[in-house]
């Protein structure tokens, strides 16, 4: 039997007001008025800084030497406490108490410059086994989630290298494949390109630029220009401080800004500088090679 009816029912808010609108999403990495001093130091590493990303963004830190790119890739790693903050919140853990450094220290992946750091066993799918082993995944887990760290990171062939035996990008992948074998909810990379040559760094490169479709929040700190083109954001830090975020072209395109904080600009970009110093004007200023030869096609 059908239940008698109780009336006209309330209108929706959607059939009053449209649709209603998504709620907003809380970043995964989300800092305010983060501060940090080392011991010793007579100034804050980190003074005052206001930083968030989002799950799947990819975001580009710069800064000169000292400007507080390692350190913040520290703090939001878990790995050091902030000496202070309004907000300090990383995959929803408080970065702010102890405990939640340590659970953020599961959430959060961090690769730091020097590989060999980062490898403890002695090949290479033991090292990409490593962190689940210590987690108590059960054997056919971890060796189902190896085998496909090794494939996606191009590293299969090499799984019974000794790490000492592999080349600067290589080593790096494995490193990357053993953070990532854990699953994480963000990333953060602190220059992982720094001490690669040019092959080693392509291959590092193309790596990381697969994981934007994972969903991740990557945060990518570099000193070379020609990694920060791509990136969704990019954030310039100065003493400690976010002086500039938004689209790489409207960084690069601030040239008193760029020559401020001694940052350069990407190869391409730097070309343009050098032919529009003859003559050769361009607007917008192309950042990569493919952006040049258009211009240079598109010019009289």
């Amino acid at each position: 039997m059908t239940p008698p009816s109780a009336g006209p029912s309330e209108p929706s808010a959607e059939s009053v007001d449209g649709p209603t609108a998504p709620e907003p999403v809380a970043p995964l990495l989300d800092v305010r008025g983060l501060r940090y001093r080392y011991p010793g130091a007579s100034t804050d590493a980190l003074a005052g800084l206001d930083l968030s990303v989002a799950a799947g963004e990819f975001v580009a830190v710069v800064g000169a030497n000292g400007s507080g790119k390692s350190t913040l890739a520290r703090l939001l790693g878990g790995l050091e406490r902030p000496a202070g903050a309004s907000t300090a919140v990383a995959c929803s853990h408080d970065l702010l108490s102890e405990d939640g450094r340590m659970a953020a220290r599961r959430d959060v992946g961090v690769l730091f410059q020097n590989p060999e750091n980062q490898l403890v066993a002695e090949c290479v799918e033991d090292d990409v086994a490593f962190g689940l082993e210590n987690l108590a995944w059960a054997p056919e887990a971890i060796r189902a989630r190896v085998d496909e760290m090794l494939e996606r990171f191009w590293l299969t062939e090499l799984k019974t290298r000794e790490p000492h035996l592999l080349s600067g990008g290589q080593k790096q992948r494995t490193a990357l494949a053993g953070v990532l074998a854990v699953p994480r909810r963000a990333l953060v990379l602190d220059e992982p390109t720094a001490m690669l040559d040019p092959a080693g760094r392509d291959e590092v490169l193309e790596a990381v630029r697969g994981l934007r479709a994972g969903g991740l929040a990557v945060l990518y700190v570099t000193q070379e220009m020609d990694e920060v083109v791509g990136a969704d954001r990019v954030v310039a830090l100065e003493a400690g401080t976010v002086v500039y975020t938004g689209s790489v072209g409207g960084l690069f395109g601030d040239g008193a800004l760029v020559r401020r904080l001694g940052l350069g600009l990407p190869a391409a970009g730097e070309l343009a500088l050098e032919l529009a110093a003859v003559g050769r004007e361009f607007a917008p200023l192309p950042l990569t090679l493919d952006e040049m030869l258009v211009a240079l096609g598109g010019s009289s």
